[in-house]
C-alpha cells in the first residue's frame, strides 16, 4: 500500500474499534458529545499510523494494535482539548472548528479530556486479558509517555517558559516531552503489540522515533509563520503572538528548514536495513516533513 491507501486504511480501522468501545452512557450524554466532538473531528491519525506502521514491521498487525493506535489517540485528542483551554493556550480554532471548550463549554471540555485520559487505559486494560504481560507492558509505555516522565512535563515547561528567552537545548528537551515522547510511544507500542523485538531493532525504532519527533515539532514551528489560518484549522502566528519560543525563533526559517531536512535523513537512516516492511514508517517521515498544516 502507497501512504494514501495505508492511511485510509488504519483510519477506518482504529475510528472503527474507537467507536465500538466508546459506547454511550445515558447519565453522561453531554459528557460523550464533548468526548466524540473532540476524537472525530478530522484528525490525521499519525500517532495511530506510526503504531500500525510499527506493528506491520515487526510482523502483522493484531487487535492489541488496535487497543494500543486506538489508545494513543485518545491521550493525543485529552491533550489537545486541554492544549487549547483558557488556562493553557487558549485557542478558539482546532482543525478549522470551534474547539471543545468553545464547542460546549469550559467545565465539559475539562471533564470530556479526563474521561478520553481514562478511556485510553481502559481500552488497554480490556483489550486482551490472554496476554496480560503484553497488556502491562503498553500500559507502562504510555504511562510513561504521556504523564509527568513525557507530555505533561513537556507542557509544564511550554508554559513556563512563554515571555522567556531559552536555548536551543531546552526548546528540544521540552519538545521531546510534550511532542516527542507519544510519537514515541506510537513507534514502541506498535512493535511491541505483535512481537518481543530484539533489543537492537527497539533501539533503531526509538531512534527513528526521537528523529521524527522533532522533525514534527519543527515543521509545526515552520507552517505556523508559512501557512494560513483556513489551512492551518487554527490560529496563524498564534505560538508568535503568545510569545513562545520556536525553532524559526532561533535559528531563522531557513536554519529550521534545513533542521527538518537534517531530522528526516536521520530517521531513514534507522529503517532502511528492513527495506520494503519500512515502506509505511519511510513514507510517514516523508510526509511529516512536507506537510503544510
Amino acid at each position: 500500500m502507497n501512504l494514501k491507501q495505508f492511511s485510509t486504511y488504519t483510519q477506518d480501522r482504529v475510528d472503527q474499534y474507537l467507536e465500538q468501545q466508546l459506547s454511550d452512557y445515558e447519565a453522561a450524554n453531554q459528557l460523550h458529545n464533548a468526548m466524540r466532538y473532540s476524537l472525530f473531528n478530522g484528525g490525521k491519525r499519525i500517532r495511530p499510523m506510526l503504531a500500525y506502521a510499527s506493528a506491520q514491521l515487526m510482523g502483522d498487525i493484531s487487535s492489541l494494535t488496535d487497543a494500543a493506535a486506538a489508545s494513543i489517540e485518545s491521550i493525543h485528542a485529552y491533550s489537545l482539548i486541554h492544549d487549547d483551554l483558557p488556562a493553557m493556550d487558549d485557542d478558539n480554532l482546532r482543525r478549522g472548528k470551534p474547539t471543545c471548550h468553545i464547542q460546549f463549554d469550559e467545565a465539559t471540555a475539562i471533564l470530556a479530556g479526563d474521561a478520553l485520559q481514562t478511556f485510553a487505559f481502559e481500552l488497554l486494560s480490556q483489550a486482551d486479558l490472554n496476554n496480560v504481560a503484553k497488556q502491562l507492558t503498553l500500559i507502562q509505555e504510555l504511562t510513561q509517555a504521556s504523564g509527568r516522565h513525557g507530555m505533561i512535563t513537556g507542557q509544564m515547561i511550554d508554559l513556563s517558559s512563554e515571555n522567556k528567552n531559552i536555548s536551543l537545548a531546552e526548546l528540544e528537551l521540552m519538545h521531546l516531552h510534550k511532542t516527542g515522547a507519544l510519537i514515541k510511544a506510537s513507534v514502541r507500542m506498535g512493535a511491541l503489540s505483535t512481537a518481543n523485538p530484539d533489543p537492537e531493532v527497539l533501539a533503531k525504532l526509538d531512534a527513528y522515533a526521537h528523529a521524527i519527533g522533532l522533525a514534527f515539532q519543527v515543521q509545526d514551528d515552520i507552517i505556523d509563520l508559512t501557512s494560513d489560518t483556513e489551512t492551518l484549522g487554527k490560529t496563524q502566528f498564534s505560538d508568535a503572538e503568545a510569545n513562545k519560543a520556536t525553532y524559526p525563533k532561533l535559528l531563522g526559517l531557513d536554519g529550521a528548514k534545513a533542521l527538518v531536512l537534517r531530522l528526516h535523513q536521520e530517521a531513514l537512516a534507522q529503517i532502511t536495513e528492513f527495506g520494503d516492511k519500512s515502506r509505511p514508517l519511510t513514507e510517514l517521515a516523508n510526509y511529516i516533513i512536507d506537510r503544510n498544516h
